[in-house]
């Protein structure tokens, strides 16, 4: 992968973790049925909130899904052959680093946004 795209990958992936925890958040206070007051349950309004929450969920993992496929398709396709010494077998190394890379920025995100969180946020409150 050129340099350039790696980047714009990292800043997209770097983004999308930090964005995703509230994303992530909101969805599963949908799908918990969590902003009723009333404590009583109305299957009109409730249930369809709680499958917003579940489609919000949905979409994400269907996004996470896309942008990994994206991801795989702009980086190198070579894949190295190598064959053992031992038994003289061919094995083939598949080129990951990019997927791996941009899975560990994309969970940085998260980690970035729940320090933040926990250390600036919450204190305050």
């Amino acid at each position: 992968m050129k340099w350039w795209k790696r980047v714009i990958f990292s800043v997209v992936s770097a983004l999308w973790g930090y964005i995703s925890l509230d994303y992530l958040f909101y969805a599963f206070q949908l799908l918990a049925n969590k902003r009723n007051a009333t404590k009583v349950y109305h299957p009109g309004k409730d249930g369809l909130m709680q499958l917003l929450g579940v489609g919000m969920f949905l979409l994400w993992f269907l996004i996470i899904a896309c942008y990994f496929f994206l991801l795989r398709r702009a980086s190198n396709q070579i894949d190295f052959v190598e064959t053992d010494k031992k038994t003289g077998k061919e094995k083939v190394k598949r080129r990951w680093f990019d997927v791996m890379f941009q899975f560990a920025l994309l969970l940085t995100g998260l980690f970035l946004r729940w320090c933040y969180l926990i250390y600036i946020y919450f204190p305050k409150i």
